[in-house]
């Protein structure tokens, strides 16, 4: 198994104890096309960025009455799914780094295994 790592950026407003994700869209004079869907709950809607230091430009024109989270987006090597939690440790090698959802099936299947 590799490890695959961080494989983007993304923007995240803390609101309510919840991650929303900055979607970014903008016309030409930097107005949202739609104020009301600037952020959604959604991973898959974010703005991606893979440069950290156009993500920070970007960052800086932001509203400053709310509060920003810059998140590592990483793929799983197993499921292939994105994630920007922090990642579990696979113990099929002990080194490869995995989502937390696999890391706990992971963790369910040894449990399994053990008390058959």
């Amino acid at each position: 198994m590799s490890y695959i790592g961080i494989c983007e950026y993304v923007i995240g407003i803390i609101h309510d104890k919840d991650i929303w994700y900055y979607v970014g869209e903008k016309d030409a004079n930097g107005k949202c096309l739609r104020a009301n869907e600037q952020y959604s709950s959604f991973l898959v809607d974010a703005k991606r960025y893979d440069d950290e230091d156009v993500l920070r430009e970007e960052l800086e024109t932001l509203p400053k009455t709310l509060t920003y989270k810059i998140l590592e987006l990483q793929r799983c090597p197993k499921c292939k799914k994105e994630f920007t939690e922090h990642p579990a440790l696979s113990r099929e090698d002990n080194e490869t780094e995995i989502c937390p959802e696999c890391g706990v099936r992971e963790a369910v299947e040894a449990y399994e295994r053990h008390n058959q």
